[in-house]
């Protein structure tokens, strides 16, 4: 299972290396369409080791964009050409320049977007106090609830930044599905915690293609050798902040 992380999508001239054209994400769309699924269809499969391994790739959008709004979904979700994706919402910019409303939060929630946490301010959840980690991992869920009607399992390490601290907050919250953009894709390093890769305007569609025939090339020795043996893992549980 290969899970890919976008932000925001424009027309042209993008304005930091986490924004993408349109041109690129057709390009990239392009050679993993085959293999898209749904958020319903990875919910499902993902705690499936065989279905991890069968290349199947699952879209999610970070920081509530007005793109996926106006280009994602009505573009791709409304007329069938991909089955949906996973938007991750910092509930404090709903509806702020460049960012959806509540109206369009809800509207992708009804209509085969599965909507997940980004927290409340979008703050590196390392570095707040016990007090402020709860504040940004319930809230925000509640917030969320109350607006969709459905309860929210998912949720989105603002910077892909966690640690055992972090994460067994989430879960106590009542978070069962955690994403981050650290290790680069899936590998069942937690059962509850998956991997994404985070796009820039830098992965050109030869990286896409590169990068979905065989996510371990993309990645270094000691990444490989971290990964097979468990390091990364150790590393986690030991580090409590």
């Amino acid at each position: 299972m290969i899970v890919l992380n976008y932000h925001e999508l424009v027309e042209a001239s993008p304005s930091n290396a986490w924004c993408l054209t349109h041109e690129t994400f057709d390009a990239h769309l392009a050679l993993c369409k085959d293999r898209l699924v749904s958020p319903q269809w990875f919910l499902e499969h993902c705690p499936n080791p065989k279905a991890s391994r069968t290349g199947s790739v699952l879209l999610t959008f970070d920081d509530g964009f007005l793109s996926d709004y106006t280009h994602v979904y009505a573009r791709y979700v409304k007329t069938g050409r991909i089955p949906g994706f996973m938007s991750f919402i910092p509930v404090d910019f709903v509806g702020s320049p460049g960012r959806m409303s509540w109206e369009m939060i809800e509207e992708l929630g009804r209509n085969g977007v599965a909507i997940g946490s980004h927290g409340m301010a979008h703050v590196d959840l390392t570095t707040v106090s016990d007090v402020e980690l709860s504040r940004e991992l319930t809230v925000s869920k509640s917030m969320l609830e109350d607006r969709l009607g459905q309860q929210v399992t998912l949720f989105a390490f603002p910077y892909g930044r966690f640690s055992r601290r972090v994460w067994d907050a989430a879960l106590k919250a009542g978070y069962t599905h955690l994403f981050t953009i650290q290790l680069g894709y899936h590998r069942g390093f937690e059962p509850f915690l998956y991997s994404r890769l985070c796009l820039t305007n830098r992965m050109d569609a030869d990286y896409m293609r590169q990068h979905v025939r065989d996510p371990d090339a993309m990645r270094g020795v000691a990444w490989r050798v971290s990964t097979r043996l468990g390091l990364y893992r150790q590393l986690m549980r030991w580090r409590h902040r």
